[in-house]
């Protein structure tokens, strides 16, 4: 046990992560995060969000890791404005600023694209029965057995925040 403590702190490749590393804290504990993986399996889940350009509340489709496959072309790192100045972060109950946020179908089926202006809606609630449509004929399966499982558990998701699952996809391509 002392040769492996002492190894590893002799090893170079250690020393120059603890060397390239941003300041400690006690989350990553001076390492650095691996680079965004795409995810072979997702879960899709609905939660609030503050539309500040039409000054409205809306349920909108987000994902919990950059999926691969056709969906990651319609999903975009956002912000998400805080929901009522009431609902303040602390250690104990955290709140998510930003994540990945799936773009409105329509303005897919319209010819847009992401940087045309116009065109950068976020997807709301309603056109779930299209995404599953569009992840279907992509090369996605919904696993409706694990979100049954978690749909029948006691566990929740991001509770702060509103969110509620969806389902799992997993993509098949």
């Amino acid at each position: 046990m002392y040769n492996f403590i002492n190894n590893m702190n002799t090893n170079q490749s250690f020393n120059k992560i603890r060397a390239s590393s941003t300041k400690p804290n006690n989350l990553n504990r001076g390492i650095p995060l691996p680079p965004i993986q795409e995810a072979k399996t997702i879960s899709l889940f609905s939660q609030p969000y503050l539309d500040t350009y039409n000054q409205c509340y809306k349920n909108i489709v987000v994902v919990n890791l950059k999926p691969q496959g056709p969906l990651g072309d319609l999903v975009k790192f956002v912000k998400f404005p805080p929901l009522s100045e009431f609902k303040q972060p602390g250690p104990c109950s955290p709140l998510k600023d930003c994540g990945y946020a799936i773009m409105s179908l329509y303005g897919y089926y319209a010819g847009c694209g992401a940087s045309k202006t116009g065109c950068n809606d976020l997807m709301v609630v309603d056109e779930v029965p299209n995404l599953i449509s569009y992840l279907v004929s992509n090369g996605y399966s919904v696993d409706t057995s694990i979100t049954k499982m978690f749909n029948t558990s006691d566990i929740r998701f991001d509770t702060n925040t509103g969110n509620k699952l969806i389902c799992f996809v997993t993509y098949n391509g």
